[in-house]
């Protein structure tokens, strides 16, 4: 019985350190390709970073796709990629179908993206679009 207790003990402080190890998550926000400004942008609207037994490290976010233009945007698609921070590697990307975005419509999209545990972040997204 005491070796149960202490072993749930045990398991509780290591899930504890494990979870508190996830690393810091920082966004880019509106990021276009090559800091153009397009017709499609898109805005961090939430980000969140949790840990699991079987996942390890993941990185969820949420983001508004908007079309600032005067004519339809089609084919949209949202490029999100999870950037480690020292070297610029990308570690995880998710190309997200959204389709036509008429004038002044907007949507909101979330994806989770995998990442290492004790490693910084910063999440980049890139509209992409046919008019």
């Amino acid at each position: 019985m005491k070796t149960a207790g202490l072993a749930l003990i045990v398991l509780c402080i290591g899930t504890s350190i494990m979870v508190a190890g996830c690393s810091s998550l920082n966004s880019v926000g509106t990021y276009d390709q090559g800091g153009q400004v397009t017709q499609v942008q898109a805005t961090l609207l939430k980000q969140s970073e949790d840990w699991g037994i079987i996942r390890g490290c993941y990185y969820t976010v949420q983001y508004q796709v908007f079309n600032t233009g005067s004519t339809p945007a089609r084919n949209v698609r949202l490029g999100v990629m999870l950037v480690h921070i020292n070297d610029d590697v990308v570690r995880d990307s998710r190309d997200i179908y959204i389709g036509t975005l008429a004038p002044g419509a907007s949507t909101t999209v979330a994806v989770e993206l995998d990442g290492e545990c004790l490693k910084d972040y910063n999440v980049r997204a890139v509209p992409v679009y046919d008019v």
